[in-house]
């Protein structure tokens, strides 16, 4: 007997924990009640996959670029119901370092769309919050905020290279050399992944839903779009996207077009959830005028606080009141 619904989750760059233990902080996120109660008004239920029903099915791919050097450091992922403070938001960001396999020459094309990406994170990042007594009155425009003197300049730089070299090796479909010598085509090896997740899910349910965040948002809309043998989704929830940014969408729009699209034949779906002032989607968070609408169908642009000095946490995404809303109605519960 089919479920009411499967969920598939895709997590954004850098270094990770262990995939069950990422699994199980993601899961914490979104089931913990009244998260924040400053910023999401309770009643804020959480969601238990579990106790509904809902098969779950996690898409990770960070070993491709670190093998199973993970991250150890988890107290950023668990934290109190404050705002996090500067250590803890220096130990999430810590994974953010340049990719650690051999890197690659490249063309004057490929340097380009580095160049111009990194650009335009640097000039979000420089917008990154610092402490605020009201988190719920500091959302509301970004004269409350200054460049984030808090957050070494190192660390900044290795969240920039890391997003755009990240976006790079899969956009171009480049060969990565890890450390230990295995050799990966990016882009080839995380749409099998995420393939392989869907069509899992799809056995378990014809309601099929994707939670992607950050750079796993790119891989989630490109398998969606590009590739033939997608099954059907659902709804498509995308998370601190860097979709908005051109450089992204001239290397996912199909040959001919002018801009990306909305792909009607495998999605009903698509809910855009950002912060303005997270640093990877910040630059243009919204993308209703950027991906055409086919079908009577288009992007649901839906802004929600990310909350404290660092804007770009998938567990703060995963407590938003709104998300949840949206989730809980793209299952049919």
């Amino acid at each position: 007997m089919k479920r009411d619904a499967a969920v598939v989750f895709v997590h954004g760059l850098a270094k990770k924990p262990a995939p069950e233990k990422l699994e199980e902080i993601w899961m914490w996120a979104l089931s913990r009640d009244n998260p924040m109660p400053s910023v999401f008004a309770p009643p804020n239920s959480g969601i238990h996959l579990d106790n509904r029903g809902i098969p779950k099915h996690f898409g990770y791919y960070a070993d491709v670029f670190y093998g199973t050097d993970y991250e150890t450091e988890l107290s950023s992922y668990y934290e109190s119901a404050t705002d996090a403070g500067e250590a803890e938001i220096a130990a999430e960001v810590a994974g953010m370092e340049d990719l650690p396999g051999k890197m690659p020459s490249l063309t004057d094309e490929e340097q380009f769309f580095v160049t111009r990406l990194e650009a335009k994170f640097s000039a979000q990042l420089a917008l990154s919050p610092v402490a605020v007594a009201n988190p719920v009155s500091s959302f509301e425009g970004a004269s409350e905020y200054e460049i984030a003197s808090w957050l070494p300049a190192p660390v900044k730089q290795a969240i920039v290279r890391a997003a755009a070299m990240e976006a790079y090796y899969y956009l171009f479909d480049k060969e990565y050399v890890r450390q230990d010598g295995r050799r990966f085509k990016v882009r080839e090896e995380l749409r099998t992944r995420l393939l392989d997740k869907l069509n899992a899910a799809r056995e378990e349910s014809d309601r099929v839903i994707i939670v992607s965040h950050s750079m796993g948002t790119i891989v989630a809309y490109d398998v969606i779009r590009n590739c033939d043998n997608c099954p059907h989704v659902h709804t498509l929830l995308t998370l601190g996207s860097p979709l908005g940014v051109k450089e992204v969408q001239d290397e996912l729009r199909a040959p001919g077009s002018s801009k990306p699209d909305f792909p009607p034949s495998r999605l009903d779906r698509w809910i855009n959830i950002y912060d303005p002032l997270d640093p990877i989607c910040g630059a243009d968070p919204r993308f209703a005028n950027d991906y055409a609408g086919a079908g009577g169908k288009g992007v649901e642009d839906i802004k929600e606080s990310n909350w404290g000095r660092w804007r770009h946490s998938a567990t703060h995404y995963l407590a938003g009141s709104r998300l949840r809303e949206q989730l809980i109605a793209a299952m049919g519960q």
